[in-house]
C-alpha cells in the first residue's frame, strides 16, 4: 500500500481563494492608505493645499461615512445572493474607483460628502462578497488558515498603503486619491477574467 503525501495547506485553496485575498488587499489598501490622511487633508487650511473644513464636519462627515460602510454589507450580502457576485463585484468596483477619483477633484464640502458616499456604498457591497467567496472556497480542514490569510491581507493593505500615502502625498494630495481610485480600478481585470 501507498503512502499519500498530504496536500500542502497553501494548495488546498482554489484559485478564487487567492483572486479574492488580493481584492482584499487592493481594497482594504485603498481605504486605509486614504483614511490615514483623509482628515488632515480635509481641516488642512487652502494655503497648506487642503479644503479647510472645520473639524465639526469632518468629523460629522467621517462618522457617517464609517457608518454606512459597515451597514451596507447587509444589502451588498442581500444583492450578490440574488444577482451573483462578479456582477456585484463589478458594482462594487465602479463605486470605489467613481468615489475616491471625485472625492479628489471636489472642493466644495457637499461634493467632496457625496463622493465619499459613494466610495462607502462600493466598500460596503465589496466586504460580504469577498467574504462570502472565502467561506465557499474553504473546507473544514482549512477554514482557520484562510481566514487568518484573509485577515493577514487585510492588515498587510493596512500597513503598506499609509507608507505609501506617507511618500506620495509629498507630491500632491490629488495622488492618495488617484492611487485609491487605482488600485479599486485594478480590481476589474480579476473579477472580469478570473
Amino acid at each position: 500500500m501507498t503512502e499519500t503525501k498530504p496536500q500542502s495547506i497553501l494548495r488546498s485553496f482554489p484559485r478564487v481563494f487567492w483572486v479574492a485575498n488580493v481584492m482584499e488587499l487592493f481594497e482594504r489598501a485603498a481605504y486605509y492608505g486614504l483614511n490615514s490622511v483623509l482628515a488632515i487633508y480635509l481641516t488642512n487650511s487652502i494655503a497648506e493645499g487642503g479644503l479647510g473644513f472645520s473639524e465639526q464636519s469632518v468629523g460629522f462627515l467621517q462618522g457617517l461615512i464609517y457608518a454606512f460602510t459597515y451597514v451596507l454589507p447587509i444589502l451588498g450580502g442581500a444583492l450578490a445572493d440574488r444577482y451573483g457576485y462578479r456582477r456585484m463585484l463589478l458594482v462594487a468596483f465602479s463605486l470605489l474607483t467613481t468615489g475616491y477619483f471625485l472625492s479628489g477633484q471636489a472642493s466644495a464640502y457637499g461634493v467632496v460628502f457625496s463622493a465619499l458616499l459613494v466610495m462607502a456604498t462600493g466598500a460596503g457591497l465589496f466586504k460580504p462578497i469577498i467574504s462570502g467567496t472565502l467561506a465557499r472556497s474553504t473546507t473544514e480542514a482549512n477554514s482557520g488558515f484562510g481566514f487568518g490569510v484573509y485577515y493577514w491581507m487585510i492588515n498587510l493593505g493596512a500597513f503598506l498603503a499609509p507608507l505609501v500615502v506617507t511618500f506620495i502625498k509629498g507630491f500632491s494630495w490629488n495622488y492618495v486619491f488617484i492611487a485609491s481610485s487605482l488600485y479599486c480600478a485594478l480590481m476589474f481585470i480579476p473579477t472580469v477574467f478570473l
